[in-house]
């Protein structure tokens, strides 16, 4: 019998989940704010939705998959914790899985006559001209591991400078334009919960899940809190 998998994307400012029974996708609950981030007042009512129309109880699931980052500080926290609370109760097994691994699988989506010799850059607007970044050949397979990318420093990443075709994918894309002339721009900003799909059916058939009480987002980098608001003092 095919596993039932709720998957939950929380990396971005898109907040998004997702139902599968193997490889086929049942229910897909999300929506996109571009100017802040909605998922601690949307996440739970989307997870009520999709599990609603699926007909499924969480107890009939037999993993749960979410991506640990890079990505919002806040969303990842919201996303894990939300994975951790529903797992826990039920002794379900966690899927984590790399949110740039994620959008180069949108990438593939978008693009299936992709080839293995092409390049895949996913990346993540880290503010300024910063990038949370990864390097994918054009079936997906990641050749380089998820870092920060200074763009002053490296303009182009250097696992992806052997290819003659590159496409960039993420909402860090555009700001690397300027200093990666040939590269390409997929119109994908934000990766969707079912791209975690394939990564989280290859974990289940090999059993590598994540420890549910130690799981944590992967940052790439320490939080900063920013300057304080609303007149508020600098102490």
């Amino acid at each position: 019998m095919a596993s039932k998998i709720l998957l939950i994307e929380t990396s971005s400012h898109r907040c998004d989940v997702a139902i599968a029974e193997g490889e086929t996708l049942l229910v897909e609950r999300g929506s996109l704010d571009p100017q802040g981030y909605q998922h601690a007042e949307k996440l739970h009512v989307y997870l009520e939705e999709a599990l609603a129309q699926a007909k499924l109880k969480v107890g009939d699931l037999n993993a749960i998959a979410v991506s640990v980052g890079p990505g919002s500080y806040t969303g990842l926290r919201i996303g894990v914790a939300a994975a951790k609370g529903l797992a826990q109760p039920h002794g379900l097994p966690i899927v984590a899985y790399s949110s740039l691994e994620a959008l180069a699988l949108a990438a593939c989506e978008f693009l299936p006559e992709l080839k293995p010799s092409d390049r895949i850059w996913a990346a993540m607007d880290a503010r300024r001209m910063e990038v949370y970044s990864a390097v994918f050949d054009g079936k997906g397979q990641r050749l380089s591991a998820d870092t920060p990318q200074l763009l002053e420093e490296t303009p182009v990443h250097p696992e992806a400078n052997s290819s003659e075709r590159v496409v960039g994918v993420g909402d860090g894309v555009e700001k690397a334009c300027a200093g990666w002339p040939g590269l390409e721009v997929v119109p994908v900003a934000y990766a969707h919960a079912r791209h975690g799909l394939s990564m989280a059916l290859r974990a289940m058939e090999s059993h590598d899940f994540s420890d549910v009480a130690s799981l944590a987002p992967a940052y790439l980098k320490a939080y900063r809190a920013g300057s304080p608001k609303l007149g508020l003092p600098n102490t």
